[in-house]
């Protein structure tokens, strides 16, 4: 561990800036709110696949080619979560530059309904014109022109998951050859600029582009923006998810980055506008700042912006590399002890068989709850569509049918009770079979740890708690201590969902259920999923241990007799 520990240390280094522009920014942001005003005013409703979202569209064109630029569309139909199968459009806007490289500047246009303003970006549709209008002809005179190719994007389904940005990220060789991708969502609130850096994938925006969007932010408001704390980008790696639509472009590789504004509790799903009126002053700030971003990227020397995992810690950042080596690493104790263990047992020839068997049930319930679950998407209970990151607002996530939770909860409820049945056991159980119970509950967590330690490292975070603090629960005697001990170890997947809960803005159980619904959704591999239930599984029997309700398998009995399901067979015979 030492070593890891001296190599994460030595990579924490301050993170280069991209130098500022000769030019003053030129961006008004009292003109931005009057287009932002007069967007909420004509169409204050914008579902996508609404007459509502069209109108904003021929809106948003028209004003663009008021100022003497071009606009192309992008449709095509998305299943979205809540919405069903709609028809989506993107506005792309070129700046034809000196070289074939491109910035990509993007805004989403739509909200959820006037019944949700939080979702609304009319600031960073208008900051995306008011922008557009820097490099439209003047005059009599020719249009600006950058070095590097500029594209507006004015994208559809942002409130909904950033399926525009999917489409575009995924589709347009436009996005092939952008070094950087720069996000416009909620320019308009009066709280703290925040740059948004969580991806689909576990990678980071180039140290760069954060270091250089934080100081030209600082250069423009007096203030630096804020970033997500440590422990909120190590749960965004280890469970890669992005409410913001620079999670889209990340998953593709390519460097992004959202400016926003926020309050309390909407950190990873950037806040939108708020309900009254636009903040000019700040909008007009962030304007001006994201216009010397552009410029700062324009003029500057080399390829595109890459996307390495990163720690940020301020102004200094840690290297991926020295992260997942040291989470690595933090498992070797933990396999030289549990492999102590397992000889030890051995030799004294414990009881092995039993377990196993117990927790062979214990997983079998697990994959059951994981099969309701899947059937509950087809009777939705829980969202289903695109593999997109759906808004914590989405209705089979705010209020799911209360019927169909009963009904999933109740069978549920049978087939732990059937296979309770032969987890009980009337008689108490010996220090040997304690042991070989907890012994193999441990390796399964172990084998947990070392699947992730190959395919996913920083997802380590969630499960290293339980490695250390239940190998310590057969030297601890009473109760309390064993409960405390088994708490312990569910302090990963709980601070988990604390963090996803306060970015969100939901509860800890609220959290949970918008995890469930990733996964329906396909947003949340199945791997993962399977990962996840075999340590539910093996949590399960330690729970049992602990609090003294742990019985060997049908009461250790070699054989085992036949259960409910080999009788049934037997009698249908």
């Amino acid at each position: 561990m030492a070593p890891a520990l001296l190599a994460f240390l030595f990579s924490v280094t301050t993170t280069g800036t991209l130098p500022p522009s000769s030019l003053e920014p030129l961006f008004n942001g009292a003109d931005a709110a009057s287009y932002a005003g007069e967007l909420s005013t004509q169409y204050p409703s914008r579902v996508p696949g609404s007459p509502g979202a069209s109108g904003a569209t021929r809106w948003y064109e028209e004003t663009v080619r008021g100022l003497g630029l071009e606009t192309e569309e992008d449709t095509w139909s998305e299943d979205l979560a809540d919405l069903g199968t709609v028809e989506l459009q993107n506005v792309v806007t070129v700046v034809p530059g000196r070289s074939d490289g491109t910035i990509v500047i993007v805004a989403h246009r739509d909200n959820a309904g006037t019944d949700r303003a939080l979702e609304d970006n009319a600031s960073g549709t208008a900051a995306l014109i008011e922008l557009a209008r820097g490099f439209a002809p003047q005059g009599a005179g020719p249009a600006p022109q950058p070095q590097r190719t500029l594209v507006l994007l004015s994208s559809d389904a942002g409130a909904f998951g950033g399926a525009g940005a999917e489409r575009f990220a995924s589709t347009s060789p436009l996005a092939k050859t952008a070094i950087a991708t720069i996000v416009l969502d909620g320019l308009g609130g009066s709280g703290r600029p925040r740059l948004a850096i969580a991806g689909d994938k576990p990678v980071s925006p180039a140290r760069a582009l954060v270091s250089t969007a934080a100081a030209r932010v600082r250069e423009q408001t007096g203030i630096s923006p804020e970033l997500p704390s440590v422990p909120t980008q190590l749960v965004d790696l280890g469970f890669p998810f992005a409410g913001g639509e620079q999670g889209r472009f990340l998953g593709h590789d390519l460097a992004a980055v959202t400016l926003t504004t926020r309050e309390p509790g909407e950190a990873a799903v950037p806040a939108g506008d708020p309900v009254g009126r636009l903040d000019t002053q700040r909008l007009g700030q962030l304007g001006r700042a994201t216009e010397a971003l552009v410029s700062s990227l324009d003029i500057s020397v080399g390829g595109t912006l890459r996307t390495p995992d990163s720690l940020f810690l301020g102004d200094r950042a840690a290297s991926g590399w020295a992260v997942r080596l040291t989470l690595v690493l933090a498992v070797v104790p933990f396999a030289l002890g549990l492999v102590d263990l397992v000889v030890r047992a051995r030799r004294r020839r414990l009881p092995f068989r039993p377990a196993l068997r117990a927790l062979r049930a214990r997983l079998g319930v697990a994959l059951i709850g994981g099969v309701l679950v899947w059937l509950g998407a087809l009777l939705g209970v829980f969202p289903t569509g695109a593999p997109l990151p759906p808004s914590p607002l989405t209705d089979t996530l705010e209020s799911p049918p209360i019927g169909g939770v009963i009904l999933l909860v109740c069978a549920f409820g049978v087939f732990w009770l059937v296979a309770r049945s032969r987890l009980a056991t009337s008689a108490a159980p010996t220090p040997s079979e304690r042991l070989a119970g907890l012994a193999v509950a441990l390796a399964a967590v172990g084998a947990v740890a070392f699947a992730l330690a190959i395919t996913k490292p920083y997802a380590l975070v969630f499960v290293l708690p339980s490695l250390y603090a239940w190998l310590w629960l057969p030297l601890e005697r009473r109760l309390w201590q064993r409960a405390a001990l088994f708490a312990l170890g569910l302090t990963g997947p709980v601070v988990a969902l604390f963090v996803l809960g306060h970015e969100l803005g939901v509860s800890i159980v609220g959290a949970a259920l918008y995890a469930v619904g990733l996964t329906t959704l396909g947003y949340f591999p199945l791997g993962s999923a399977v990962l996840f239930l075999v340590w539910a599984a093996a949590a399960a029997q330690v729970g049992a241990l602990a609090f003294g309700r742990y019985g060997p398998y049908a009461g250790g009995a070699e054989p085992p007799p036949p259960g409910l399901l080999r009788r049934s067979v037997r009698r249908g015979r």
